[in-house]
């Protein structure tokens, strides 16, 4: 009992503490045991002998990546200014999230494998609980070392969780963009290959590319999500407490585990509600299963936050965290100051605050005056819970939002879908118009939550950004409260499972995706608030133009603009670096696939392609990691919280609208190929088909990339500001940092050059009897049907068309709508189609 009742930050946090790790410890243990214990369907096609080795090197791309930006990076930290002590600790937290992030992304991967022998009939049962077994395992990884550092270095440890949420950060961005090309080269021969030139389903076992369609949705959907998770969570605990301990003393800690151990029961919880529904409710029941616990968590973390904190903020824990006196000498002086002996004169001039702001400037020290009076006027316990209740309320919304971009029977989808019989390029284009709108009004609702925040802090700039990163703990909340969503595709989204539940499984996932990437940027967004602190408290410069670029913070700076500028430069040139990395690796596998079936092998290997992803993936991490020193050393301090700004909003809207776009145009050529239409082998099944590889591609590239992208983005400009800062004010030559940002800008050039020189396929013309079996159509010899037809009438009452023998072309039959009425489009038919000539089968069908 001493343990608890002599803990420095209170008995009530170390309880908390302590119930954090023991179900983080029993998070990861379920994980081990659980899926070794699951009874497996022995005679599964869909668990090949390739598919564990496959999986292993793709982890190990990632790991050797998170090697070769990581340990450099960890190199540069112990550099940034502090004490012995304090360096060894941030760079050991931060090898501690470079392997974290692996370490959940091989836990993810063992409950894919596990679902993916289960039998058919016991999938949709499973959901829910492997679903929770997923989710808890990544929060319970993320979770244990947050605990431990509080445990030890109780609220100075925020430098160090900083650090570990860095680590990790960086970590879940190599994985998924190693996971980029994997997800266009598997597509381009399962879909590109196999379902549009052949004709077979994507899921069958004679399509070639079925097995790397499969490591790639695994991939993505096990180790990348994970590793997704123990970013987002460390993150939010770091930037929390950081935030949360100069402004709300020891409750920003108590904030931050309260959000954390919700979470975590929340996503527990998701197993005890079954997600099944009666025929044709499906996709509600699915739906359902993910609200329940959502809406549970987030009023019990709401009701928790306004009972637990103090109603005035006096009350605060302030002695336990070191903050009993006032050290500022904007508010106490020269001389420190007893918070006790202000306090009558605080109140007093927070009753007088009309008054007080009239007869104050805008200098930094009567901001730091306002901002403390201001702080006592409000009320802990109700602005806390105000901010979690926003994030609950704001993430819901988000998901029913999002969610409509994978609804097979929406009207988002059946639009895309009904316009990809005019072509791929119209399908597309109503998937991506669709998909923008939805993106817009998701993210409006974040700056909407902003507003309102503006208010509810009073005006106080640390307490709003503290408040926007409890507005991320709720929808992390809500995000994780979908976990059975999550993992709806891997179950149900398969071959033997009925259609109703396959179809209500299939862009399940996109609404909590969205929902996680909100969270991510409501926690990237506050890192502005360190490095704003950091400028504003640094000495004047030695010259004008070194002193602007150190402390000009307004929109009309020219290095603020700049950094807006670069953010936005960053996200798009990880997105160049990542499609034009898929491209070369989509070329290759489509060429390979073509040869395969032509010489009718029964498999297509790619054994190269986790060397090839290496060298074309290194330039997006090392873009991403080296644009803040380009930023901080190149164009100034000063342009950090605009490369923020720019890299985080950037990367939010990007992201959004790229994951609702793949999952509408997946879900529209899932619809055509079950017969509406035209149905398979038609001209808008193919249209929609290439309209969802390209989309699934936007997704790879910056959709599943943003949420990492951001945090890395954030987290690497506040830990390094204090070094730029430094190197600004102590006299260090300005050749030497600009010579630092030059440096980093030739790494990330010479890693593009790299990556660009790298062989490719030959897809040049070249000898004929090579090129035109694997770049041209198969010939058909025409039909004595069509041959036969004398489509000029010769006489005004001579019948062109006898009944007998009714004119089709292969590719354009009439198709039969589900309600059964057939399309009546024969005259267009008849003007497309001339004597003796029908337009070419794209590919024999497989016998």
């Amino acid at each position: 009992m001493d343990l608890i009742t002599q803990f420095p930050l209170g008995d009530d946090i170390a309880v908390t503490l302590l119930v954090l790790g023991v179900l983080a410890v029993a998070a990861l243990v379920a994980g081990a045991v659980v899926p070794s214990r699951l009874q497996r369907d022995e005679d599964s096609d869909e668990v090949d002998d390739d598919l564990g080795r496959r999986l292993g090197r793709q982890l190990t791309a990632s790991g050797s990546l998170v090697l070769w930006v990581g340990l450099p990076a960890m190199v540069l930290l112990y550099l940034v200014p502090g004490s012995t002590d304090d360096r060894i600790l941030r760079s050991a937290m931060m090898l501690v999230g470079l392997l974290i992030g692996p370490f959940a992304a091989w836990r993810g991967l063992a409950v894919q494998l596990a679902a993916l022998g289960v039998d058919a009939e016991r999938r949709p049962a499973l959901i829910a609980r492997l679903g929770a077994l997923t989710v808890t395992g990544a929060l319970g990884i993320a979770i244990l070392p947050v605990v431990v550092l509080v445990w030890f270095v109780h609220a100075s440890g925020a430098s160090a969780l900083m650090a570990l949420a860095a680590g990790a950060a960086i970590s879940a961005l190599a994985i998924r963009v190693t996971a980029a090309p994997l997800d266009t080269a598997a597509s381009a021969a399962g879909v590109l290959v196999g379902t549009d030139e052949h004709e077979i389903e994507a899921d069958d076992p004679g399509n070639l590319g079925a097995a790397h369609l499969r490591t790639a949705r695994m991939y993505r959907r096990g180790a990348a999500l994970s590793a997704d998770l123990v970013a987002l969570t460390t993150a939010a605990a770091a930037v929390g407490i950081l935030l949360g301990v100069p402004v709300l003393a020891g409750e920003g800690i108590l904030v931050v585990l309260l959000g954390l151990g919700v979470a975590m029961l929340a996503a527990g919880a998701v197993a005890l509600v079954p997600h099944l529904g009666d025929a044709g409710r499906e996709r509600g029941a699915l739906r359902l299963g993910g609200l329940i616990p959502a809406v549970l968590g987030g009023i019990g973390m709401v009701v928790a936050a306004a009972l637990w904190l103090p109603s005035a903020y006096k009350n605060l824990r302030f002695a336990q965290v070191g903050m009993e006196t006032f050290t500022d000498q904007a508010v106490a002086g020269p001389d420190p100051l007893p918070r006790e002996q202000l306090l009558p004169q605080i109140e007093q001039a927070g009753a007088d605050m009309g008054e007080m702001v009239s007869y104050t400037d805008d200098s930094r020290d009567a901001g730091a005056l306002l901002d403390v009076v201001g702080l006592y006027t409000v009320s802990p316990s109700t602005v806390v819970a105000g901010a979690l209740g926003l994030g609950v309320v704001v993430a819901l919304a988000a998901l029913l939002l999002l969610d409509r971009t994978g609804n097979r029977q929406g009207g988002t989808v059946l639009r895309a879908a009904r316009t990809s019989r005019t072509g791929g390029a119209l399908g597309t284009l109503a998937g991506l118009g669709s998909s923008a709108l939805l993106a817009a009004g998701a993210l409006s609702l974040l700056l909407l939550v902003a507003a309102v925040l503006s208010v509810l802090s009073a005006g106080v700039p640390g307490l709003a950004l503290l408040l926007l990163v409890h507005v991320g703990l709720g929808a992390l909340v809500v995000g994780v409260s979908c976990a059975g969503s999550l993992m709806a595709p891997t179950l149900a989204d398969r071959p033997g499972t009925e259609r109703g539940l396959r179809d209500a499984a299939a862009g399940s996932a996109t609404g909590p995706r969205a929902v996680l990437l909100l969270a991510a940027t409501a926690v990237a967004l506050p890192a502005l608030l360190p490095v704003v602190t950091a400028l504003q408290g640094a000495p004047r410069a030695a010259t004008l133009w070194e002193d602007r670029a150190l402390h000009a913070l307004t929109p009309l700076s020219l290095p603020v603009l700049a950094g807006v500028g670069l953010g936005a430069v960053t996200v798009l040139l990880v997105t160049a670096s990542l499609l034009d990395g898929s491209r070369r690796l989509g070329a290759s596998a489509v060429v390979e696939t073509r040869a395969a079936f032509l010489e009718k092998r029964s498999a297509v290997n790619f054994d190269e392609l986790s060397e090839t992803v290496r060298r074309a993936v290194l330039p997006a991490m090392v873009v991403v990691v080296a644009m803040p020193l380009v930023a901080a050393f190149g164009l100034g301090p000063a342009a950090l919280p605009g490369f923020i700004l720019g890299a985080v909003l950037s990367a939010a809207a990007l992201g959004l609208w790229s994951l609702g776009a793949g999952a509408t145009l997946a879900s529209a050529s899932a619809i055509i190929g079950h017969g509406r239409y035209g149905g398979a082998g038609s001209w808008g099944h193919s249209g929609a088909l290439g309209g969802a590889v390209l989309t699934a591609a936007l997704r790879s590239a910056i959709g599943s990339v943003a949420l990492p992208l951001m945090l890395t983005s954030s987290l690497v400009s506040a830990l390094m500001v204090s070094s730029a800062v430094g190197m600004f004010t102590d006299d260090t030559s300005a050749f030497l940092r600009w010579g630092i940002a030059v440096v980093a800008l030739v790494i990330a050039l010479t890693c593009w050059v790299v990556a660009a020189t790298a062989p490719e396929v030959d897809l040049e013309d070249g000898e004929r009897e090579i090129a035109k079996p694997l770049f041209s159509r198969p010939d058909e010899e025409p039909t004595d049907s069509l041959d036969a037809m004398d489509w000029e009438v010769e006489d005004e009452g001579a019948e062109p068309l006898t009944a007998s023998k009714p004119a089709r072309s292969t590719r354009s039959q009439s198709s039969q709508d589900p309600d059964g009425s057939a399309e009546q489009d024969g005259s267009a038919r008849s003007k497309r189609v001339t004597a003796g000539s029908g337009r070419k089968r794209r590919g024999k069908k497989r016998k």
